[in-house]
């Protein structure tokens, strides 16, 4: 039965989040929202063989977070590394979507995305069409601020300036694609408003 407590709503000002943004995420816990996150990784000795194991494990996951009441997963390939395969972004979010599509409780929980395989526009509009809520390219931001300390972008002047500009294309890159698909905003996609 629907209730007043079925309109609470986390309203993000843009798709993409700073890490500052996605830290504040992570430690979420008010009014009952609390973040759970999942691994994207796996062992690389497993090959190839293990990413099924591995998606199958992270869908398990994201929907005992729900059972145990969190109103958030962070689907995170931070773990990546000499020893440890990012599953893709994509993949991941897209079967952890459907997944609780599935199970018929997909609108009770927000999918952020932590992930340093989205760099470009087209990326964030996959990711979002595959079921993300949010977004966090912690790699494109560590990029340009290389690349700002490089002198590469001379016009900025901070790493905050940077990191402003990129989400402010990406916004603006999505809504066209998103206007050539007839939708207007991104909140005709977006889920995070549990």
């Amino acid at each position: 039965e629907t209730t007043q407590e079925h309109a609470n709503r986390l309203c993000l000002p843009h798709p993409i989040l700073s890490n500052e943004e996605l830290a504040a995420i992570r430690h979420l816990d008010h009014r009952g929202w609390r973040t759970r996150a999942i691994d994207i990784t796996y062992p690389r000795e497993d090959g190839a063989r293990g990413l099924v194991p591995a998606l199958e494990r992270i869908c398990r996951e994201a929907e005992e977070a729900i059972d145990q009441g969190y109103k958030l997963l962070v689907l995170s390939d931070r773990a990546v590394g000499p020893d440890r395969v990012a599953a893709s972004a994509l993949l991941a979010c897209g079967a952890v979507h459907h997944h609780l599509v599935r199970s018929t409780k997909r609108t009770r929980i927000g999918i952020v995305i932590e992930t340093g395989e989205a760099r470009e526009v087209h990326h964030h509009c996959l990711l979002v069409g595959y079921g993300a809520d949010a977004i966090n390219p912690y790699l494109a931001f560590e990029s340009l601020w290389q690349a700002r300390a490089d002198g590469l972008l001379p016009d900025h002047d901070s790493d905050d300036k940077v990191v402003a500009d990129y989400k402010k294309g990406v916004g603006k890159g999505m809504l066209k694609v998103f206007a050539k698909m007839g939708i207007s905003t991104l909140q005709s996609l977006s889920l995070i408003h549990i």
